[in-house]
């Protein structure tokens, strides 16, 4: 294509693309700009989360103990209900209580995506059979604040809490 033609193709976008963002309402923006977030924490999730929490779960695995990593994509179910893009370190051990028939509890430490308020929240379940814990948020921070001393410090955190209170350590 002749560079002539071309800048005159460019500039057609060019003023299409400017046209078309004042056409844009503060519901598509907002779309947009969630959908950006969400992809930034997937990315963070598959670079920053994720190692950390492989690295715990191989260490697990080498003293018999069984984790699980899961990841959740952003989702709108059919009654319009949303679930937030999310990563969770599980801990599959089971207490005492629990090898004599008392209910089963998954302890995990979930970060999850929150793209309205532009941040990322850390969920905890810490409970456990007659030991007790915590269940509820107990960080927040900006997606560039999720670094992997960040995930490290709350993975020792929630490790400390559910392996001492079945007996690992």
């Amino acid at each position: 294509m002749r560079k002539e033609t071309e800048r005159s193709f460019r500039q057609l976008l060019s003023e299409h693309d400017r046209d078309f963002l004042r056409a844009v309402t503060p519901g598509v923006e907002r779309a947009v700009r969630e959908q950006e977030f969400d992809n930034g924490f997937s990315a963070c999730a598959k670079d920053v989360i994720g190692p950390v929490m492989t690295s715990l779960r191989g260490m697990m695995h080498d003293h018999g103990l069984r984790s699980e990593i899961v990841v959740t994509r952003r989702g709108t179910a059919s009654d319009g209900k949303i679930t937030p893009s999310s990563i969770a370190f599980e801990f599959h051990v089971l207490t005492d209580p629990e090898t004599h028939g008392f209910p089963v509890t998954t302890p995990a430490l979930t970060f999850i995506a929150d793209p309205a308020n532009n941040r990322v929240l850390v969920h905890e379940n810490s409970i456990l059979p007659f030991l007790g814990g915590h269940v509820g948020m107990i960080d927040q921070c900006e997606l560039d604040g999720v670094t992997s001393g960040f995930v490290e410090k709350h993975l020792l955190a929630i490790a400390q809490k559910v392996l001492r209170g079945t007996g690992v350590t």
